[in-house]
């Protein structure tokens, strides 16, 4: 059966309409295969759910006919109403799903059972007893007139008492059955005028002034430079080729100097405590080094390019075969420190490809980034003056790499490894009496159990005032993490005989360190993302234990935290708790959790609900035993920062963010439109 076959109910389609059927018939014969018929197992693989119970009563609410196959037919008729159906018409199924046998009511039987597959199918783990009490204060909320059923007008009440869920219910329907984003954005389609570009740039620039500035000042210096040569080139009467190739050797030597300054860390963390970090992009020094990088090496092939075409004799075929050519390539001082240097920089440059990285050959980045201390000489040697441009710079970095080497010799030694839910790994160890840290900063760690020469950037998770310890969470994303994550779950004996030798160096600046000088600090963790916060909290809550709370100039500190998996919360709940039951901290601290990894279901509005009436009823939350909710959705950015906004009318409020890039994008648009400072990790 083709959908152009099938009568369209109740109202002519338009051309919207049309497209819609066309892209649910896409779908339903993506599930059904060669044979135009969608069983139940079909249906449960084709909609990823995990649970087989709920994924039959799904399907049983489909097949009108009771067939025991899901037509074309009955597909569009349901999704049809998901798509463009009344509340009361999705409210209509959301409660069919629920009454079990039909009879037009649901029971607390039905009710429980309903929310006990719907937690299994959000991989929620909940003990069976915590699964009657939800269901039962879920049941009482609901059923008001007391007959021990409810019928369908109480569920709708329900539902209408939370505005905010039903307007995400209906909104969110067409995703239920995975159908095409097309329809789910339809209704909402924004067109991208010049307005909006505008509005871009506008927010890039308030949430960037000081890192596009930066590019902005090397790019103008870069290209005054390259003219530079270029003129003084063609001055003395040479050709093109030639004033090009000079004009990229002037900007060499710019980017010669950047790439080294781009590696001073300790200053750039000394300059953080002086308050550099708001004029100065300190925080991007890691990308500025990239893009610097990648600028080296366009002008060195600019350079090597210009100087092949300005050799008129590379025509002759038999040009690399001659005497003279070897004898100014690799006997002139200019000739053979060009080669090699055009060499290391290719080594450089092809490994140090993200690719590369990721790929498990981190070493060999690691080896061929040790031939920038064979580079810088040898550019000496090659570019006449360039010794006097890198004379202060140099010497800066020559200092910080020798009191690196200094501390990176002496190990230190790991307490306790142990492994903890969502693949991360804490890590205790003895911390050196050099490493005086403040709260949000990080220290690279080379562990050599796990790899000899790597070493890797963590932030530190314990407080400045644990002077005994220092404590790091690991998350298992790469191959030097996946080794440290199997090292933790070996019984201690299985272990590498030298696996409690660490090396440190550091500390480096980041910007969460710089929270103290923020009246309204808002923190937002997505994940592992929330490391940088867990030692500001620690210090907050030991310094107010031992009665030196934050003093007045901290209005509020927000802390909103996002997982996607329920067991994350673990690793810093006892920490959260603590923060909450403090007295000296109430009304001081904000603490909000989100779970986001749930799907879009048909029970996930009453499962919200349920966690609600719960949380209402026992003061705590059901996942994470917090006074605080856990919000089973995904943050409403515009609500939260417009209610901060109010509370804090006139105040300055910064976002710090740690997490994927992704929401970073979202972050710092949001908080242009609202005029807040934002500041991301970079690592």
């Amino acid at each position: 059966m083709n959908v152009d076959d099938v009568e369209y109910p109740k109202k002519r389609p338009g051309q919207g309409a049309m497209t819609h059927l066309h892209d649910i018939e896409a779908r339903f014969k993506e599930i059904a295969g060669d044979d135009d018929r969608i069983d139940v197992g079909e249906l449960q693989r084709g909609l990823d759910l995990h649970d087989a119970d709920y994924a039959a009563r799904v399907f049983r609410l489909i097949d009108e006919d009771k067939s025991g196959e899901i037509s074309l037919w009955e597909f569009i008729r349901f999704a049809r109403v998901l798509v463009e159906g009344t509340p009361e018409e999705k409210l209509r199924i959301i409660f069919n799903l629920h009454d079990l046998n039909g009879d037009g009511t649901v029971d607390f039987e039905e009710l429980t059972h309903i929310l006990d597959r719907s937690l299994n199918e959000h991989s929620i783990d909940v003990p069976p007893e915590k699964v009657a009490q939800l269901g039962r204060v879920l049941f009482a909320s609901i059923d008001t007139d007391g007959s021990g059923s409810i019928d369908f007008e109480e569920f709708q009440a329900s539902i209408d008492a939370h505005p905010s869920l039903k307007a995400q219910m209906i909104d969110r329907s067409s995703t239920w059955l995975r159908l095409p984003e097309r329809i789910a954005s339809d209704r909402r389609r924004r067109g991208r005028s010049f307005r909006a570009l505008f509005g871009g740039l506008r927010r890039a620039w308030e949430n960037e002034r000081p890192w596009l500035i930066l590019l902005t000042v090397t790019g103008a210096a870069l290209i005054w430079l390259f003219e530079r040569g270029m003129v003084r080139e063609a001055a003395i009467g040479s050709d093109l080729p030639t004033q090009i190739a000079q004009g990229a050797a002037e900007a060499v030597k710019l980017c010669g100097v950047l790439m080294i300054v781009s590696m001073l860390r300790h200053s750039f963390t000394l300059l953080r405590r002086f308050g550099i970090a708001r004029i100065l992009p300190v925080d991007r020094m890691i990308d500025y080094h990239r893009v610097v990088g990648h600028t080296l090496a366009f002008l060195a092939l600019v350079h090597v390019v210009g100087y092949i075409v300005t050799y008129e004799s590379l025509i002759d075929p038999d040009f690399f075969t001659r005497d003279v050519v070897y004898g100014e390539l690799f006997r002139s001082q200019v000739g053979w420190s060009g080669v090699t240097l055009a060499t290391i920089l290719l080594l450089i440059w092809a490994f140090a490809r993200e690719s590369v990285r990721r790929s498990g050959m981190f070493e060999a980045f690691y080896l061929t980034h040790r031939l920038f201390w064979a580079f810088l000489p040898l550019l000496i040697v090659h570019v006449p003056g360039f010794a006097a441009w890198i004379a202060v710079p140099g010497a800066i970095f020559l200092m910080e790499q020798g009191h690196r080497l200094i501390r990176g010799r002496k190990p230190s030694e790991i307490d306790d490894i142990t492994p903890m839910p969502s693949n991360v790994t804490r890590l205790r160890m003895k911390r050196p009496d050099w490493l005086d840290f403040k709260p949000g900063e990080y220290v690279q760690l080379r562990i050599p159990a796990v790899s000899k020469r790597e070493w890797h950037p963590f932030t530190v998770t314990s407080s400045p005032d644990e002077k005994d310890c220092l404590e790091l969470h690991v998350r298992s994303v790469g191959n030097w993490t996946r080794k440290l994550n199997e090292l933790a779950m070996r019984d201690e004996a299985a272990r590498a005989e030298n696996w409690r030798r660490v090396y440190l160096e550091g500390p480096y600046g980041s910007p969460s360190s710089d929270i103290n000088d923020c009246p309204v600090p808002v923190l937002i963790g997505a994940g592992i993302g929330v490391t940088p916060f867990a030692s500001i909290l620690k210090t907050v809550l030991e310094r107010s234990k031992s009665g030196n709370p934050p003093g007045e100039d901290l209005q509020r500190l927000y802390f909103i935290w996002l997982n996607r998996d329920q067991k994350a919360f673990e690793w810093f709940g006892a920490l959260m708790a603590a923060l909450e039951d403090l007295p000296e901290l109430k009304g001081r601290i904000d603490i909000r959790v989100w779970l986001t990894g749930l799907k879009a279901e048909l029970t996930s509005a009453s499962l919200t609900v349920a966690m609600e009436v719960y949380h209402e009823a026992a003061g705590r939350d059901l996942l994470t035993g917090l006074r605080t909710r856990t919000e089973l959705s995904r943050p409403n950015w515009n609500t939260i920062f417009s209610e901060i906004k109010a509370r804090h009318e006139g105040a300055p409020i910064d976002v710090f963010y740690c997490g994927p890039e992704g929401l970073s994008t979202v972050l710092s648009q949001e908080c242009a439109r609202f005029g807040f400072g934002y500041r991301k990790e970079n690592f």
